[in-house]
């Protein structure tokens, strides 16, 4: 069947096989997430399969490394977290790049484009892992999102998710992944017994790209203040407003897919609008290409260079034309 999601085009001019289910997803709100979203969604991660797997016909992507551990506590969830920092070489300190770490560990990162404002992330492990985004949240929302879809693929492979257990444990292990337990510890330095000390979370908010209200959380989870001083927290969250972004957000770098934009911009650049064919063994337009990996800025140009009138040369093919000769 062709996909229908809420827009103008008709996606795949073609049947598009061995669809994702969404018992094969992650989803981040799998219970209060509408069917039609959810269904949105799997047909996204579908169309996103295929194009990955026809990609790795035409390049070589990053070996798949991610471990495969099983967990059964909170405890074993956190050593999780450290043993897969020390495999990947990120030492104790901050992660600049939280799609950097999962891209150079053989993921495919993308969002949902305009589908979808109601989901916020979801992974698939069917191969190449692939974890999808909404690029729209904070950036430390963000980096929550990839650290909790990585702990789904290193913890919950083959393993329905959505339910309270596993959605807690990949909470945990992306929170204690990037702001690991002894540098929630040491970052935090309280003056007063019975006033949180907000200088001290900022600033671990800006080092290490994690959110005000999700460190509150762990300073309370590991009884550094006393539960009368995280209501006070949170009330103090929703009287400003932070539920969904937050004061120095903007202090945190905001992250970018380079994976999947820089195989498109590379087999653009090689193979001008055909992208080596690549279009018409998806049979689909560049136009969709585009959308499906948000590489407007990337296809739009080739797709100007097509158009020129005939007495004009395009610089780009002129020069693949030599370079090939």
């Amino acid at each position: 069947m062709a996909f229908e999601l809420g827009v103008e085009e008709n996606f795949f001019s073609t049947p598009v096989g061995n669809q994702v289910k969404e018992e094969e997803c992650h989803f981040r709100r799998q219970k209060s997430t509408l069917v039609s979203s959810r269904r949105e969604c799997t047909a996204w991660a579908t169309l996103l399969n295929k194009l990955t797997d026809t990609l790795e016909e035409y390049l070589d992507f990053p070996n798949i490394d991610f471990h495969q551990i099983e967990v059964s506590s909170l405890y074993e969830v956190e050593k999780a977290a450290m043993e897969c920092r020390k495999y990947w070489g990120l030492g104790d300190g901050p992660i600049t790049s939280m799609v950097r770490v999962v891209e150079n560990a053989g993921a495919i990162v993308s969002s949902f484009g305009d589908i979808s404002e109601k989901v916020d992330a979801l992974s698939l492990h069917r191969g190449r892992p692939i974890i999808l985004i909404n690029p729209n949240k904070s950036s430390p929302r963000l980096r929550m999102d990839i650290g909790h879809e990585a702990a789904h693929i290193i913890l919950h492979n083959g393993i329905e998710t959505g339910d309270r257990e596993t959605e807690g444990q990949a909470d945990y292990f992306s929170s204690h992944f990037i702001l690991p337990r002894q540098a929630l510890v040491k970052g935090y330095i309280s003056r007063s017994k019975t006033r949180i000390d907000w200088n001290s979370i900022v600033s671990m908010k800006i080092q290490w790209g994690i959110s005000i209200r999700a460190i509150i959380f762990r300073l309370n989870q590991a009884e550094i203040i006393s539960p009368s001083q995280y209501r006070t927290a949170n009330i103090h969250l929703s009287k400003n407003g932070w539920t969904k972004s937050e004061e120095y957000d903007e202090e945190v770098p905001k992250e970018y897919p380079e994976l999947l934009p820089t195989s498109i911009s590379l087999l653009g650049r090689s193979y001008g609008d055909s992208f080596g064919g690549l279009l018409k063994e998806l049979s689909i337009s560049a136009k969709f290409l585009a959308k499906l990996t948000q590489t407007k800025e990337i296809i739009e140009p080739l797709m100007q260079e097509k158009n020129l009138p005939k007495n004009i040369t395009s610089i780009h093919a002129y020069k693949h034309l030599k370079a090939n000769q």
